[in-house]
């Protein structure tokens, strides 16, 4: 390109301007630099969540009285073409809450389309065969109501809260929303870089480069991983990045084909309309739609005995110095009866190992014992933080804790308490229309369509001691445990500290630079 004539005078400030600009871009680089590290120390170990697609509007949720068996009843019916409806009659509810669960999620799908049920649950908002965008989303809010959606591992959840006497608008704008949507094409690339800002940003190339150098952060995956066997289970909800950028419409509308069918749905009704006007409403806003073959259940994970005692570790970027102990052993599924008998083991086994790390020892803040079923197979996990020099006391003291329940070591009182907390926990969750909602949700698929739904406190209840200390002998062994720990070698504190330096460094280099080029100007 030719450079027109310039006078010195001109040159000299186009100089000190270009220095200048110089120093900002460095001084730029190198925050954007330190902020980069911080935040990915940040975003370590927090898979994020799929769960909230769109901003909800406020409603009063309606308090309800205590729980009892006969209230939590649900009827459940089956419409000609599969579509299954769960009804709970609350007569002195004022709201309705309609739920519209369609039984597919991340376990699913495959490395080539990882995120596409989530992406597929952005979409459906975008349109629809009778209503706009714009119409879809204020469908609901006009009537002071709450929307939204989630995806996790096994289902996709539509919902939708109004007033009582606005039920058959919201079961109208469910099924626009879930059957009748259009998914434009011209909004998929929108969709697609929200899903990725929901999802925090494109790190997965970062995560993959730490592991090509023998780093990991994900100390939960790397568990669940050796424990079961290599399946869809493993894939994250919100998706690979790889993934959610070669998904196209075609595969999105094959998706959906395959999997919204209303012989693979479950309408659930709560609130104060009985059921045989739920029904004939969910037969005018549904009943027309076609059932088809359903696709193939997910496979499932098959769990792996332990081959060695030693600690699986981990090490890579956290928040704090802090060294993550977890363990984890394969149980059984949700619905079976054991199931009951684990909660029961960890809500004890958690109070002692609380009272054990934190108030006699001191070592942690808290410590953790939980179990996790899904539809075909589930775990228990044990999980703290501690000082990296406190490590090997902290775990030495969940074995020994581990040792005494298979002597036998199990407190009848303990069990007791524990017993009495789960149930008062569960009764106050249970406190709203949509909080008992969300629990019926949560039965969808594994519950089949004439089994009733069990009622939580009973279930607890007749847990013994003796069922306690037979789970214990059956899962609970410490060579049926896998044993990980996560020691940080970045952290936001580290990562400061190397910021400054590469900082000083490379203002000293600078200072060098300029004051070499200056003194070779002489």
């Amino acid at each position: 390109m030719r450079v027109p004539f310039q006078t010195n005078s001109q040159t000299s400030r186009q100089k000190t301007k270009a220095s200048a600009e110089r120093g900002e871009f460095l001084k730029k680089a190198i925050t954007n630099m330190l902020l980069a590290v911080i935040t990915a120390a940040l975003a370590i170990n927090s898979e994020p969540s799929a769960q909230a697609t769109v901003p909800e509007t406020q409603m009063p949720n309606q308090a309800l009285a205590p729980a009892s068996p006969k209230q939590l009843q649900v009827e459940k019916f089956t419409l000609s073409n599969g579509l299954q409806v769960w009804v709970h009659y609350e007569p002195t509810s004022t709201i309705a809450r309609t739920d519209l669960i369609i039984k597919v999620g991340s376990r699913n799908e495959t490395q080539a389309i990882s995120g596409i049920s989530h992406l597929l649950e952005h979409m459906t908002f975008t349109g629809t065969e009778q209503w706009d965008e714009e119409q879809v989303v204020n469908k609901i809010d006009q009537l002071g109501g709450r929307w939204n959606a989630y995806t996790n591992k096994n289902i996709t959840n539509y919902y939708a809260t109004v007033p009582a006497q606005e039920l058959e608008t919201a079961l109208e704008w469910l099924s626009q929303v879930v059957f009748h949507t259009t998914l434009p094409a011209d909004k998929l690339d929108r969709e697609r870089e929200i899903v990725f800002q929901e999802k925090g940003g494109r790190y997965d190339w970062v995560w993959s480069q730490v592991e090509r150098f023998g780093l990991d952060y994900d100390l939960t995956t790397k568990l669940r991983k050796q424990a079961f066997t290599d399946s869809s289970f493993h894939l994250p909800v919100i998706g690979r990045d790889t993934a959610l950028d070669r998904i196209t419409r075609a595969d999105l509308s094959n998706y959906y084909q395959q999997h919204y069918l209303p012989n693979n749905a479950v309408l659930l009704v709560v609130g104060n309309t009985p059921p045989e006007q739920v029904i004939t409403a969910a037969q005018q806003f549904f009943g027309d739609l076609v059932p088809r073959d359903l696709p193939p259940r997910p496979e499932t994970p098959q769990a792996r005995s332990p081959e060695t005692s030693q600690p699986i570790i981990v090490r890579g970027a956290d928040r704090s110095e802090q060294v993550r102990i977890k363990l984890l052993a394969p149980t059984v599924a949700w619905g079976q009866p054991d199931q009951w008998v684990l909660s029961v083991a960890a809500a004890a086994l958690d109070k002692q190992l609380q009272d054990e790390l934190r108030l006699k020892r001191g070592l942690v803040y808290s410590a953790r014992a939980s179990t996790r079923s899904y539809r075909d197979f589930g775990y228990f996990e044990i999980s703290t933080r501690v000082k990296r020099q406190n490590t090997d006391e902290a775990l030495m003291a969940i074995r020994e804790t581990l040792a005494a329940w298979q002597q036998g070591q199990i407190s009848p009182t303990d069990v007791e308490e524990a017993k009495q907390a789960l149930i008062g926990k569960w009764l106050l969750s249970m406190d709203s229309t949509e909080n008992r909602a969300y629990w019926f949700a949560s039965w969808v698929d594994v519950s089949e369509p004439d089994e009733p739904i069990p009622y939580y406190p009973e279930e607890i209840e007749r847990v013994t001691v003796a069922d306690v200390r037979q789970v214990s002998q059956a899962y609970l062994q410490l060579n049926q445990f896998y044993t990980g720990m996560h020691q940080p070698i970045v952290t936001i504190t580290s990562a400061v500290k190397g910021g400054i330096i590469l900082l000083c460094l490379v203002s000293a280099g600078a200072l060098g630079v300029y004051g070499w080029r200056k003194y070779a100007q002489r």
